[in-house]
């Protein structure tokens, strides 16, 4: 018997049924100014309306706003149209019984508080329907909403405006959902950047949601199209684009839209908003997507380099997901036993533990001859084989190590430097100002003929035509330590520790000979003039493409610049700078936050109970 009348109750029309009496009683009770089945005071009078029942009236009114209450419910849960007829019945009911009964307020005190409280009401409702209708054609025919934050977080940077406009076919977002108080934190903000998308071609974007836990027929017909789906059914989901039809569909995890500071504690919520690196991600999809072909970039293997595939500390997993993002197809080269092809648009090593054969350099250098653009990541702590090839482009990896006592991250050998720290040159120009990057284990590059009082030693450059220019540096309280045995280094001017600001990345251009330019009067300067060719870049720290450069993101996008500047694509040079704009966020146990919003709701509602009650007896009196 009990479990049945628990049922019972448990049923949701039961629920209603009751509130819709118990709100009955209630306005009955606060129309009539006395409990249902008690006398009036004042109604008994002669005065009265003859052949008038003033409970009537109250039930009639009673009633009505009921109806309109009812509609509400359904035009949100059911939809306008099927709360059309039943507003239509409220109001018709109680504005015609406004309308008859209008004479009898001043001779029936009932009457009159029906009459100015359904009066009250409707103006309320009247007031919150303009309201409603009002927000509806501003955000259906409003345009872009006004962002109002001084970083422009919540813009669109002119890049990803463009590619917008440029679309000629039909592009689906699909937001994935997860699971776990991680995917919740990141699910609104995701949302807001593809509505900010939306916004400029309604026309032509078109943004969809999808619960792998709850739609699983309609998640297995998308995983037959995009078999990538199964990675965004972790713990924070992601996003599909699919751009028309025949397009290889591009997957973007929420993972790689934020900036994680504590990477591995997927679970653990920041009190604060991380940076958000969303456009950045969506955008480089969007030009991947309109051209509709790969570049391929070939790394080499055999030495003891980093795994592209591996996902560990050291691996190369992380830089490899953000090429393949921006339509660079990563492969792996075996110099030993073939050669560089001609489709290679560019040529990485990183972090060669074995030396280079010379057969190998001989097929670097051939692919340098002929154009080919090569990005270096070069430790000093043991030889690469490519010393003579650094050489030939008029630089030389330098002795010691770079410590830097203020500019470090838990040692003094995992140095931070600001990415804009040296000339302005293309690469790190497209950096923001203040974004650092992490370099462990650094060691200093020296560039051929230039001055001693620059930062390298003095000598002749080996060719002339080749133009290095300095784009990343670290600090001026940073020196090169010479003696790595020391154990409290100190910068000493009598050895050969050399000081700060020491060179860490370098980029190289080769002059053009059909264009010269007699303003140039040394191999450092006009290295980003229109008519020099990219030829080299190098960077003196292997770890800062590795995973472990997962605490500062600014690492792979001054690698991704460079890669574009490189085969000479300025638009992917200009990278998108991730939105920092920080907003507290509560964080709190459900419990305690159904507390935070029902004590202040039950406050306010008691509080106008208060502030009525007083009204209404200081007006009796």
């Amino acid at each position: 018997m009990i479990e049945k009348v628990l049922t019972w109750l448990g049923r949701g029309e039961v629920w209603v049924v009751g509130a819709g009496i118990a709100t009955f009683l209630v306005l009955t009770w606060v129309l009539r100014g006395a409990v249902p089945g008690k006398s009036v005071e004042g109604e008994s009078g002669g005065d009265s309306p003859r052949g008038v029942h003033p409970d009537r009236i109250v039930i009639g009114v009673a009633f009505g706003l009921i109806l309109i209450l009812a509609g509400a419910a359904v035009a949100i849960g059911r939809g306008i149209p099927w709360s059309l007829p039943i507003f239509a019945a409220g109001f018709g009911l109680v504005l015609f019984l406004i309308r008859v009964n209008r004479r009898h307020r001043h001779t029936s005190p009932t009457v009159r508080r029906a009459i100015d409280v359904s009066a009250s009401f409707l103006d309320l409702a009247l007031l919150a329907g303009i309201l409603v209708v009002v927000n509806v054609l501003v955000f259906r025919y409003g345009g872009r909403p006004f962002d109002m934050t001084s970083e422009g977080a919540y813009s669109l940077l002119k890049l990803s405006v463009d590619q917008v406009n440029a679309l000629d076919r039909p592009l689906t977002f699909t937001q994935i959902g997860g699971r776990g108080p991680l995917a919740e934190t990141f699910r609104p903000r995701v949302r807001q950047l593809l509505d900010a998308y939306h916004a400029l071609r309604p026309d032509m974007i078109r943004i969809k949601e999808l619960n792998p836990y709850e739609e699983v027929d309609e998640t297995g017909e998308m995983m037959k199209r995009v078999p990538e789906i199964r990675l965004l059914t972790g713990t924070a989901g992601g996003v599909v684009i699919e751009y028309g039809e025949g397009a290889t569909p591009i997957v973007v995890r929420n993972q790689d839209l934020f900036d994680l500071p504590n990477y591995g504690e997927a679970d653990r919520i920041e009190p604060f908003d991380r940076s958000f690196r969303g456009e950045d991600a969506i955008t480089s999809a969007l030009l991947r997507l309109r051209e509709g072909k790969t570049v391929k970039i070939a790394f080499t293997v055999g030495h003891g380099e980093p795994k592209l595939d591996d996902t560990g500390a050291t691996g190369l997993a992380d830089w490899r997901a953000r090429l393949v993002r921006v339509g660079y197809k990563p492969v792996e080269l075996h110099l030993i036993e073939n050669e560089i092809a001609e489709d290679v648009a560019l040529l990485v090593v990183v972090g060669p533990v074995d030396p280079f054969k010379p057969a190998e350099v001989q097929r670097i250098r051939a692919y340098a001859d002929r154009g080919g653009p090569i990005l270096l990541l070069l430790s000093n702590e043991r030889p690469s084989g490519l010393e003579e090839f650094l050489r030939s482009n008029n630089l030389e990896l330098g002795k010691g190590r770079i410590l830097d006592p203020r500019a470090n991250i838990n040692s003094w050998e995992v140095v931070v430097a600001a990415s804009r720290s040296a000339v302005d040159h293309p690469i790190s120009a497209a950096m923001a100002s203040d974004r650092s990057v992490v370099l462990p284990y650094a060691g200093p590059i020296h560039i051929l003929g230039m001055s001693a009082q620059a930062g390298g030693k003095a000598s002749d450059p080996v060719d002339r035509n080749l133009v290095p220019s300095p784009i990343l540096q670290t600090g001026r309280t940073s020196w090169v330590e010479s003696d790595l045995k020391n154990p409290r280094p100190t910068l000493d001017r009598s050895t050969d520790d050399e000081p700060g600001p020491v060179t860490v990345g370098v980029a190289v251009s080769r002059r053009k000979e059909s264009s010269p330019s007699p303003a140039r009067s040394g191999p450092g300067a006009g290295a980003t003039a229109r008519e020099d060719q990219p030829r080299l870049v190098l960077f003196s720290c292997p770890g800062m493409a590795e995973n472990m450069s997962r605490i500062s993101p600014a690492n792979l996008d001054l690698l991704m610049n460079a890669a574009g500047w490189l085969r000479g694509s300025p638009r992917d040079t200009l990278g998108i700078s991730p939105h920092t704009h920080t907003a507290l966020t509560l964080v709190v146990d459900p419990v305690l936050r159904q507390r935070l919003i029902v004590v202040p709701s039950f406050t306010a509602v008691l509080s106008i109970i208060a502030m009525g009650i007083i009204v209404y007896v200081a007006r009796r009196e």
